[in-house]
């Protein structure tokens, strides 16, 4: 056995020092080795055959830089210093990288590539291929195609390891590969001994389209179906048989798709079209299809992929109806990419946005526009339109006679003293007054006073009509200024109060985290893929027919009212139960996923997007408000200035002539 500090030497006599052991199988044990972190040395337990020697010695001679990216392919033979005899060889380290089942079985994902969701595994897939086409063109066939035979890397890198067992061409000879794991082995070599069987490309083809099926239909094997026929075939038996589980021929073959798992509506034509030349009778003869096809239709679907508007953790072919993942959630199915998605911040209020909306509502107002005559009339006051001379001596007649009218009146009273007095003032006061009654309505002068009395209130009228609609076009500004505000606040307030109201929705879905998350750990064990003693192919599809088909289905009273299902059957399905529920453990920190935390969040943000923009609007509404009033108003002041204007003249040419007539004795004076 070698140990820690071994030296051997390569073929040109260089020292190689081991270091720790890394892994150790049933052929040998891997070791790294010291001042080479990049390479590892595989020691055989026991001296390898000269076949095994002279196969190692070809690959080799075969290794390309190409080949060394992608796979842990044998570079050089290491020998014992001692004896020189070979004991092993030099290969490139695969670094921080897990078997490929680790990533496409939903369970372990979860533990290995918690944030590996469906694009990564298509991408993934895509590497496998590139790997398996660097290993063709160099003639080699790997032969023992397997899920423990590809690692992958968090950055979805591929290596393919174990290359010692590849069958190698060299110089005319075959260097076969002898070893084989059923569920990867064509249905043409199904049940067959490997020995002296030369291995083809479309035997290997068989195998890698299973492990591409199994990245895209999350770890379902092709032919792991439910099966509609008679008795309980073997898994080998249905590849044996051809029995592929999806495609428009499966029913003919009495197989279906397995429950709560994608199907061929889930991918492209072209993709499903290849699977079924890859596993279905006839693809034996050749025609699977080649590492080239699938590069091309892989490259292309990748292309077409689409995120999940719902759960960013899902992605899915744009060609489908809807999210595939959400569909087989919503139906009860398990939720394969559970805590996937990287949108899982908490929901918060922007209170940064609603203040500056407050400051703005604060700028936008209300404003008051007052009329202010002063503003608006002319700077120099007008002056009174003066009356025509000619119309001063019927303003004189007309006072004469006011004053002889009202001695007539003073002196009626000394009719106490003699009647004479009295019926002289009464006979001279009817007359004066009719005489002043008749000059006062034909008068020029006074026909000249109605008519400054006239306009006067016209323009009066005219004014005050003009600040009216002055008023209106204010208190409607003021009117829609004070509801759009109201409807500003109102909005604000709701905004706020969704803080409150997701923090109490919140807490009740965490109150149920546990035992969602226990659901959701059952639902991902399927029965499709358990291993149980006497349940086979045929009662799994008995148990599917009856809706039972994961552990979370797993029930006494519904096991037993199944026919055919006694208490031993029953007994090992609860076994199998209780082992998937002590495999569960609650982590608190993630007692939300991503998706449920999205499923949460969006009806708040949905929300608050909602009132954001409504108060958007309305704040763009309220602030054009204060231009529109004032681009109607500056259109009303010319109206209003020439009102002002005209009242302020018509005042004064009245006032020319009512002062006049207020100092009637003053002019009366002057006139003499």
């Amino acid at each position: 056995m070698t140990k820690l500090g071994s030296e051997l030497i390569d073929a040109s006599g260089n020292r190689i020092r081991l270091d720790r052991q890394l892994a150790s199988g049933g052929e040998g044990a891997v070791h790294s080795l010291e001042h080479s972190p990049n390479l590892v040395a595989k020691i055989y337990h026991q001296p390898p055959s000269p076949q095994t020697v002279q196969k190692v010695a070809a690959m080799t001679q075969l290794a390309n830089p190409k080949i060394l990216t992608c796979t842990a392919w044998p570079t050089q033979l290491l020998f014992s210093p001692e004896s020189r005899r070979p004991v092993g060889f030099l290969m490139p380290r695969v670094l921080e990288s897990q078997s490929i089942q680790c990533l496409y079985n939903p369970i372990q994902r979860i533990r290995t590539f918690p944030n590996a969701g469906w694009k990564f595994q298509l991408r993934v897939a895509k590497n496998l291929v590139a790997a398996f086409d660097e290993v063709h063109q160099t003639g080699c066939i790997v032969g023992d195609v397997n899920q423990s035979n590809v690692m992958v890397s968090n950055q979805a890198l591929v290596h393919l390891i174990d290359c010692d067992s590849f069958q190698i061409p060299w110089n005319g000879q075959q260097f076969l590969c002898e070893v084989g794991v059923p569920h990867y082995t064509p249905p043409e070599l199904q049940g067959r001994s490997f020995r002296g069987v030369q291995r083809t490309r479309n035997h290997d083809l068989f195998g890698l389209a299973v492990l591409i099926y199994q990245l895209l239909f999350v770890g379902r094997h092709p032919y792991a179906g439910i099966y509609l026929g008679t008795g309980d075939p073997s898994f080998e038996q249905l590849i044996a048989e051809y029995r592929f589980s999806q495609g428009p021929a499966a029913q003919s073959w009495n197989m279906q798709p397995p429950p709560h798992t994608p199907t061929f509506a889930s991918i492209p034509d072209n993709v499903g079209r290849m699977f079924r030349s890859a596993f279905e009778r006839g693809s034996e003869a050749g025609t699977r299809a080649t590492t080239q096809q699938w590069l091309h239709v892989l490259g292309q679907l990748e292309a077409t992929t689409t995120d999940c508007t719902v759960d960013p953790g899902h992605t899915y072919w744009n060609g489908a109806k809807s999210c595939v993942w959400c569909e087989i959630a919503q139906k009860g199915g398990p939720e394969y990419y559970f805590g996937v998605g990287t949108d899982s911040a908490e929901f918060a209020v922007d209170e940064a946005q609603l203040q500056v909306i407050e400051q703005r509502l604060r700028d936008a107002g209300p404003f008051d526009f007052p009329i202010d005559r002063k503003t608006h009339a002319p700077r120099t006051p007008p002056i009174g339109k003066p009356i025509p001379d000619e119309l001063d001596e019927h303003q004189l007649t007309a006072i004469i006679l006011t004053a002889t009218l009202g001695i007539c009146l003073v002196a009626f009273p000394f009719g106490v003293i003699h009647p004479a007095f009295a019926i002289i003032a009464l006979f001279a006061g009817i007359l004066f007054g009719s005489w002043l009654t008749v000059h006062l309505l034909q008068s020029p002068w006074h026909q000249e006073y109605r008519q400054r009395m006239r306009v006067l209130a016209e323009q009066e009228r005219i004014l005050r009509h003009t600040e009216k609609r002055w008023q209106e076009v204010v208190q409607s500004y003021q009117t829609t200024h004070a509801q759009t505000t109201n409807q500003l606040v109102h909005d604000l307030r709701t905004c706020r109060d969704l803080a409150a109201q997701y923090q109490h929705e919140r807490h009740q879905l965490v109150s149920h985290a546990h035992q969602l998350a226990f659901q959701r750990h059952l639902r991902l064990y399927l029965l499709a893929d358990a291993d149980i003693p006497r349940i086979g192919a045929g009662r799994k599809q008995v148990l599917a027919s009856h809706r039972i088909v994961s552990a979370v289905d797993i029930d006494v009273v519904r096991i037993q009212n199944i026919k055919g299902f006694g208490e031993v059957l029953t007994a090992q399905l609860l076994e199998w139960r209780t082992w998937v529920e002590r495999q569960f453990q609650f982590d608190p920190n993630a007692a939300l996923a991503p998706a449920e935390k999205r499923k949460l969040n969006l009806p708040f943000r949905s929300r608050q997007q909602q009132l954001l923009a409504g108060m958007a609007t309305h704040l763009q509404r309220l602030e054009s408000l204060l231009p529109s009033c004032q681009s109607e108003l500056r259109v009303m002041v010319p109206a209003l200035r020439k009102a002002i204007q005209s009242h302020l003249q018509a005042k004064a040419d009245f006032e020319v002539m009512s002062d006049r007539q207020m100092r009637w004795l003053p002019w009366l004076h002057r006139r003499r």
